[in-house]
């Protein structure tokens, strides 16, 4: 391919100028010091990374056309030689010459319309060396089948390749799963198409990134035969999710292994066990309704799980993150409704958690005090707690001086004797505490704002749902009402 490099254009150059003075040149970005190409939109362009790598832009003749002696960018036509001829004039040399081997090049120089999904060189060489010798060992049969998976029967160029689309491919019609996404790449079996849209006389073809294989298993399949996977199983079925796992969809899995359920605790896997509704919340957080192969992930991006909440899907080079945590440790299981990553570590929602489990770093004063005093080993597994959790700012020198019988009734009162979330709260609601002391809800709303009190202390952002509770964060500590308004007044004695 006719290539130029973005230092040889001025800087202030535009994409449009640049279209204008240099016609049928296309933008891509390669990451340094790789040959990963992708081609991109102006939208990608400025943040000047894909995958936290440096890209640089560069510019290509676009397919059809070429580049011609003392001329600006790529002018001419490019010659249009059938699907067989094409492949060498896009150096899909490999793919050219098992076409020849396996008596495919007649059907290819042929009368006919097809698309030709055909692995660069790259790409071959990157097949595990077995299978590749499989393939070259019986060339007319498993080689020819193999390359007619790669076919389809009519001509598609990228436009025409819609998310989701399902296209029988010329091996006995099984078939090939498209994925085209919002920064432009497009996915077939989760292989990136690098070069699209090199017609022939006879067809179309796309060069990917890998040699993709015939998918015949849903993702309950997979999890069903996977050694490494017994654990989810066992968790699927006891939630009563195998079956949906094996159902028509788009889906994604992040599919924790036997040893990341290892690393949690015994009590809390126990616990979960016995939490069908529990074990529902854990496994949706861990599938998304799309399908994301890794290809198509060039920076952050924040999904929403089946569960409800949010997870981000990142990349750091070769590697998948889960909220910016490399855990993927096997990428783009393709299955005939959706696509499974293999992590090393189980994603945990607040909604699997108990309540003293959602407390974070900012609480962790509270947490450690409600320990300290016996407050949560009181706290009965099966019931429903409320806590209204101070932050670590709340607790000066001050309060750590209080005498600690004093402060165990004090944080008794920051914990509710139900689960009320922060819908649940309205404005004159009176909430029991664990020490059978009664809280007061404010509520105040103006046109801009809307503060949610109790007693003497209002919430701050962050409230959360666990499995048995939920958490408010509260800027103060709280001191339940002791007396009325009229006793006040009148033991001050200034009141008559």
């Amino acid at each position: 391919f006719e290539l130029f490099q973005l230092g040889s254009f001025k800087p202030s150059v535009s994409s449009v100028s640049l279209a204008t003075v240099r016609p049928n040149v296309c933008a891509l970005q390669q990451v340094m010091g790789t040959k990963k190409k992708y081609f991109s939109t102006c939208r990608n362009w400025y943040q000047g990374a894909i995958c936290g790598k440096k890209a640089t832009v560069l510019y290509e003749c676009c397919p059809g056309y070429m580049k011609l002696e003392g001329m600006k960018g790529c002018p001419a036509v490019a010659p249009i030689d059938n699907v067989y001829g094409t492949l060498g004039l896009v150096k899909a040399i490999s793919t050219q010459e098992y076409s020849h081997i396996s008596k495919l090049r007649e059907e290819i120089e042929g009368s006919g319309s097809y698309t030709f999904f055909a692995p660069s060189n790259d790409a071959w060489n990157l097949l595990d060396g077995e299978v590749r010798s499989a393939l070259e060992s019986n060339v007319n049969i498993e080689l020819y089948n193999a390359l007619h998976y790669h076919m389809a029967n009519k001509r598609l160029q990228t436009k025409d390749l819609k998310n989701g689309l399902v296209v029988d491919s010329m091996y006995n019609e099984l078939e090939l799963y498209i994925n085209h996404y919002s920064n432009g790449i497009v996915t077939v079996n989760c292989a990136r198409i690098i070069h699209g849209n090199q017609v022939a006389t006879n067809g179309v073809v796309h060069i990917i990134d890998r040699v993709i294989t015939a998918v015949g298993n849903t993702i309950q399949d997979v999890i069903e035969v996977d050694d490494d996977l017994t654990t989810l199983n066992d968790v699927a079925l006891a939630s009563g999710l195998l079956d949906k796992l094996g159902q028509p969809g788009q889906y994604t899995l992040f599919a924790p292994t036997n040893d990341a359920f290892a690393k949690l605790d015994s009590d809390v896997m126990q616990r979960l066990m016995g939490d069908k509704g529990v074990l529902q919340a854990l496994l949706n957080f861990h599938m998304l309704n799309s399908v994301q192969c890794s290809e198509g992930i060039m920076s952050g991006q924040t999904f929403e799980t089946l569960e409800g909440h949010n997870i981000e899907i990142g990349c750091d080079g070769e590697s998948l993150t889960v909220n910016g945590i490399k855990m993927v440790l096997k990428k783009d299981i393709v299955t005939t409704n959706g696509v499974i990553h293999l992590i090393d570590e189980v994603l945990m929602p607040d909604s699997a958690k108990q309540v003293m489990e959602l407390l974070t770093p900012s609480q962790s004063t509270f947490s450690d005090m409600v320990s300290e005093l016996g407050l949560s080993a009181a706290m009965e597994a099966k019931a429903e707690y409320t806590l209204l959790a101070p932050l670590n700012s709340v607790f000066t020198d001050e309060v750590m001086a209080i005498d600690q019988s004093f402060l165990k009734v004090i944080l008794e009162n920051h914990i509710l004797k139900e689960k009320i979330t922060l819908g649940q709260l309205y404005n004159g609601q009176r909430l029991e505490t664990i020490a059978g002391k009664f809280l007061r809800v404010f509520i105040y709303r103006t046109v801009s704002l809307c503060a949610v009190c109790i007693e003497n202390s209002c919430l701050v952002r962050g409230s959360k749902e666990g499995s048995n509770g939920a958490l408010h964060l509260m800027k103060t500590l709280m001191k339940p009402a002791e007396t009325t308004m009229f006793q006040i007044l009148t033991d001050n004695g200034r009141f008559k």
